[in-house]
């Protein structure tokens, strides 16, 4: 099993986070648990992760990955970074959204940047340290042993859109609704495309902040924050189109501007013996 998970780290993690994230749902979706304990599963792909590292490097392989939770000195800039910057393709989103379809959209209502911060808060916890310890801070690193950066993400992306599968088969969540309105097909494969374009992002702020999982975590419940606070869907499906591409858009630039292979010029993209090594400190491509 430990040479299975080392050579396949991604998919080991994604097999065993289906596993932990199938597990609330199933009962949710038959009616036999009320709705909300279906959101448990946001902590399969950590769980996972951790678990994974405990066989491959016991304690100590856990208490790397964990410590990566704790790095939080990256500079106020990547801080404004990740809190703020979701705001600008969200509020564009909506607008641009509103202009294609024709609809009058605005932002009152929105509620009190209070909510905001404690939305951003509750999601940072709950789908961001809940996933974020698996997708980056176990499989990023392992991946990027092998790969480029921009291949490990969207190798870690893809593997992250097909872990939400469940999700658009059960009432009351965001992912169900967009069947609803456009189908299964065209909502599985548009909610893909943001995803692996979200990975990108996720990459590149992990790379450059020291392998944080904290700041990658803040800025999953940020995206998530954002688009909840200002709500696109009040201008429609074209908003949700729009945030698609822009979304995109921003992960080329990205990919234009630091390059593939480390998505990083200040330094090269952060591999596994950070993950399993005793200082618990970041090794980096030179490569």
């Amino acid at each position: 099993m430990i040479s299975l998970v080392r050579r396949y780290p991604a998919i080991s993690l994604f097999v065993l986070a289906v596993i932990f994230g199938t597990a609330p749902i199933v009962p949710v979706a038959a009616g036999w648990l009320p709705p909300g304990f279906d959101q448990l599963s946001a902590l399969s792909a950590s769980l996972a992760g951790i678990v994974l590292a405990a066989v491959l490097g016991g304690r100590s392989g856990v208490l790397a990955l964990v410590k990566r939770g704790a790095i939080w000195r990256v500079g106020v800039r990547w801080w404004l970074f990740v809190l703020l910057f979701p705001a600008i393709p969200t509020l564009a989103a909506l607008f641009l959204g509103g202009a294609l379809g024709g609809n009058r959209v605005g932002l009152t209502g929105i509620g009190t940047p209070l909510s905001l911060i404690g939305t951003i808060a509750f999601l940072t916890v709950f789908a961001g340290l809940g996933e974020e310890f698996g997708w980056r801070g176990f499989a990023l690193p392992r991946l990027q042993t092998r790969h480029s950066a921009l291949a490990a993400s969207l190798i870690i992306g893809v593997l992250h859109w097909l872990w939400h599968t469940p999700l658009f088969f059960v009432k009351g969540v965001s992912q169900y609704d967009l069947v609803q309105q456009i189908g299964f097909v065209p909502a599985f494969l548009g909610y893909g495309l943001l995803v692996v374009g979200s990975a990108v992002q996720l990459s590149w702020i992990f790379n450059n902040t020291g392998g944080s999982v904290l700041l990658a975590a803040v800025y999953h419940g940020a995206l998530n924050g954002w688009n909840g606070y200002i709500d696109i869907m009040r201008a429609g499906m074209p908003a949700a189109f729009a945030y698609t591409g822009l979304m995109v858009a921003v992960s080329a630039i990205l990919v234009i501007r630091f390059g593939a292979r480390d998505l990083s010029r200040a330094a090269g993209r952060i591999q596994s013996e950070a993950v399993g090594s005793r200082s618990g400190r970041p090794e980096r491509s030179r490569t």
